[in-house]
């Protein structure tokens, strides 16, 4: 856990930088080209190839990490996890033929309103960006195997090639050309890769892996395994959709308003959540292979540390979150009212990530013991009662059902997989969650009730929110201070109690 502590802040900062630059590209791109069809087509193909590509990499991290953990002796699962990672690869590529071909045949459906000069244009793009995306297998197989090892700065900070050097080009271009851009991005992805490859050498040459084919049970097991991830995050985008369907029913600009709400929240998910899920997951992985009743006990520590933070931002969010909303979107027709809205939606959806949490970690525990099929169902189950509720909902709460009903839809999700977990004899220590979600939870109301009575005005508004955010962060600091100050005193270390 050490080197995740230490690690956690830097990957922080490298993700923020990440972020920038996307920023920076949208910022450019949209001051370049406005509201231009040649933008559209160059987005829609970003969506339907790296969007996609992205979930299947991120399936492959989470199946090959509880095989590289496997009492299986070194060179055997090395052999199927080749052959697995081979097959893997010849799935995309034929994946990717399937997809440029209906891209070809169907563009006027997929794009009915481009001229036939931009629908060539986008045909164009996808292609360029699929050949690129046949790298992200190996990418996400290297990032498998340094996360494994320890290694969690370094996959991060190669993350920032595939938005640095697009960046750079919008930055210095004048005029900006979208195919430059495009095969520009399609050659960062391949440079990470080459330079993923080239680490894993100087690491250790038998994290150097080959094609290899063949198709035993090993990897048949493999491959069933990942067949439920990718339709687990195929359903979150269902549930997605659907929450910005039900919206347009309720008049025009709630789609945005929510688009504007998930912006905010899914940066709390990014930034905190799932950079700390995934490097503490390897390590839950080994835990568990190990011995599977001390591994299912920390797990509880694993939530908790996670939660300090995720209550900690909540909570400061309650106190700063109205101007922080007013600072990112209040210009133009997006006036103060619209800024309430996003602001209350976001309570919403916040006060329910600490489940979000939890129930992240439990799927974790079947990833790492080979089960997916129980977290697909769960999700699957999830998104029928999430329209239950949004159907139910919107009768009765009007609006604000867009961001109720996927918030109680989470609670539920989170009960269910608990009970099924309890059901399966994986008993986490859920009295001890709680007690600690109920003592973060003090410090964060104590946090906020701090930046309120001391609450810094000024006229420049992201001057108001850095001076009250560090207020709340200092007190925060120093109420830690002082608790390990008084518990080394009576010899005992109170935070190691309630985190162990």
């Amino acid at each position: 856990m050490k080197k995740i502590t230490y690690s956690f802040p830097i990957v922080i900062i490298i993700s923020l930088v990440i972020q920038s630059l996307g920023l920076v590209r949208s910022l450019v791109l949209a001051k370049d080209f406005g509201a231009n069809s040649e933008l559209d087509a160059f987005y829609l193909a970003n969506v339907l190839t790296i969007s996609i590509f992205t979930v299947i990499g991120s399936a492959v991290t989470t199946i090959v990490i509880p095989e590289l953990n496997s009492k299986a002796e070194f060179n055997l699962k090395k052999r199927y996890i080749e052959k697995y990672l081979t097959f893997i690869r010849l799935l995309s590529l034929i994946a990717s033929l399937i997809l440029i071909i209906f891209i070809i045949l169907g563009r006027d459906l997929i794009a009915p309103r481009f001229s036939e000069q931009v629908k060539f244009l986008f045909i164009i793009l996808a292609a360029i960006l699929l050949i690129s995306q046949q790298f992200k297998i190996q990418a996400s197989f290297s990032v498998s195997l340094l996360q494994n090892e320890g290694h969690y700065i370094t996959p991060r900070f190669l993350d920032i090639i595939p938005v640095g050097i697009p960046a750079v080009y919008l930055v210095l271009a004048n005029p900006v050309n979208i195919k430059v851009l495009t095969i520009l991005t399609a050659v960062a992805y391949i440079l990470e890769t080459i330079l993923f490859n080239y680490i894993q050498r100087r690491i250790n040459l038998d994290f150097v892996f080959h094609l290899r084919f063949g198709l035993d049970d090993s990897v048949k097991r493999m491959l069933l395994s990942t067949v439920p991830i990718l339709l687990s995050s195929t359903v979150f985008q269902v549930q997605v959709l659907l929450s910005n369907y039900f919206a347009g029913f309720f008049g025009h600009g709630y789609i945005t308003l929510l688009s504007n709400t998930n912006q905010i929240m899914g940066i709390f998910q990014s930034l905190f959540i799932m950079n700390l899920i995934n490097m503490i997951y390897p390590k839950l992985v080994k835990d568990i292979k190990k011995n599977f009743i001390e591994g299912i006990t920390q797990v509880s520590k694993y939530v908790s540390l996670t939660n300090l933070i995720v209550i900690l931002l909540i909570w400061g969010y309650i106190a700063v979150g109205f101007d922080l909303v007013k600072l990112l979107f209040v210009r133009g027709a997006f006036n103060i009212d619209n800024a309430r809205i996003v602001y209350q939606y976001g309570l919403v959806l916040g006060i329910v990530l600490p489940f979000d949490v939890m129930r992240d970690y439990s799927y974790r525990i079947y990833y790492a013991n080979g089960n997916t099929k129980k977290p697909m169902n769960n999700s699957i189950i999830t998104v029928v009662v999430n329209i239950i509720f949004l159907i139910f909902l919107a009768n009765i709460v009007g609006p604000i059902s867009i961001v109720l009903a996927p918030a109680l839809g989470t609670l539920f999700s989170t009960f269910l997989i608990i009970f099924r977990s309890y059901r399966d004899g994986i008993r986490v220590d859920i009295k001890r969650i709680f007690y600690n979600y109920i003592l973060t939870n003090l410090l964060g109301g104590s946090m906020y009730l701090v930046i309120r009575i001391v609450h810094y005005v000024s006229n420049n508004l992201m001057l108001e929110i850095l001076v009250n955010a560090t207020i709340g962060i200092i007190f925060v600091v120093l109420i830690i201070f002082i608790i390990l100050f008084i518990t080394k005193l009576m010899g005992k270390n109170l935070i190691k109690d309630i985190f162990n």
